[in-house]
């Protein structure tokens, strides 16, 4: 007989175990039998049967019904073996025998472990107002009895599905269906897969991938769009989107544009000068919708304006002097007054 010496099963799942036999050319075998034996101990064909191939009602009561056959018909020398519905109490050592022929002497053992796996949520490609439908999938291939899937979200999931996969495995998954808006993005849903009421795993996902065709908002312009002369200008253009918009920013009254982005973009500008001063339009392109925004910058003049004039003084002997004060506006330099020119008069 050819078994492996040792298997790991999840708790809640179900254990296969694989195995082949000889037997001399003159024999038949008609029934096959499954022992699960005492710790350290000979099996007892009649008080250890676990399967019975001819007399199912012979197996222990904890097992009736979830043990059967992978291939019945022992002429194939098949006594692969499937047991369902793993529990905490089925490890131990398991040994095979044909009817009042042979009890093969090598043991299989089986170790349950916690259960560990997740169910797999799978999330399609998500547009706004489209239709469109998760699929949540239990772990595992083989349960016996089907787990119970549901969602936690604020619809329900569709009746539990199986789609049969072999005549021994069976994959269990559960379909939920709605409407994507822009409401749903960043949202959370859950989806949790319960063996027997007992053993639970869950699985949660973020729907972040919403394509929005409709009520796509507006670009956002933030920062200080006053301005001091030879001081720094920031803004910055956001738009909330998936996909992300393509920013540019440009400045009315130029072809080119100034700066190209993604998603988030920042303008910035050192050693602003009175040319800087205007409107700057964010134009976001999302999809097959262009959206803009603008602002306008004022660049606050390093001095004061002060009014430009001229004084005249009269002095003695006739002469007088035409005394003239200016403050250039946005200037480096500081404000300058012409020297008194002396006119002579008469």
């Amino acid at each position: 007989i050819i078994i492996p010496a040792e298997i790991t099963v999840e708790k809640g799942q179900c254990a296969v175990i694989s195995c082949t036999f000889t037997h001399p050319d003159n024999f038949k075998p008609t029934t096959a039998m499954w022992f699960k034996c005492p710790t350290n101990d000979r099996c007892e064909m009649d008080k250890n049967i676990i399967f019975h191939s001819e007399t199912p009602l012979k197996a222990q009561q904890g097992f009736k019904q979830r043990v059967s056959l992978l291939e019945t018909d022992l002429t194939k020398k098949n006594c692969s073996v499937i047991i369902n519905n793993i529990r905490e109490n089925d490890a131990g050592e398991y040994q095979f025998r044909l009817l009042s022929s042979y009890t093969y002497l090598k043991k299989v053992k089986i170790t349950v472990s916690a259960l560990t796996q997740k169910p797999s949520v799978l999330t399609p490609p998500l547009t706004e107002g489209e239709p469109a439908t998760l699929t949540c999938t239990a772990p595992g291939f083989c349960y016996g009895t089907p787990p119970n899937i549901t969602w936690t979200w604020r619809g329900t999931g569709d009746n539990i599905t199986e789609e049969d996969l072999t005549n021994v495995t069976t994959t269990h998954f559960s379909t939920l269906t709605f409407t994507p808006s822009a409401e749903h993005h960043n949202m959370m849903v859950t989806c949790q897969v319960s063996f027997q009421n007992k053993y639970q795993m869950e699985e949660t996902v973020t729907l972040n991938k919403l394509f929005a065709l409709k009520d796509v908002k507006d670009p956002q312009i933030t920062g200080n769009k006053t301005v001091k002369e030879d001081g720094t200008l920031d803004l910055t253009c956001s738009v909330d989107s998936y996909p992300p918009s393509d920013i540019t920013w440009s400045k009315n009254g130029t072809s080119a544009p100034l700066q190209n982005y993604t998603e988030n973009a920042t303008l910035t500008i050192s050693n602003v000068t009175r040319e800087h001063a205007g409107e700057y339009v964010c134009t976001a392109q999302h999809l097959n919708r262009t959206n803009t925004a603008s602002t306008v910058v004022t660049v606050m003049c390093k001095y004061k304006m002060l009014l430009q004039y001229t004084h005249i003084i009269f002095l003695p002997h006739d002469a007088i002097y035409f005394v003239k004060c200016t403050s250039p506006s946005c200037s480096k330099a500081p404000p300058q007054h012409d020297a008194a020119t002396p006119v002579l008069h008469g």
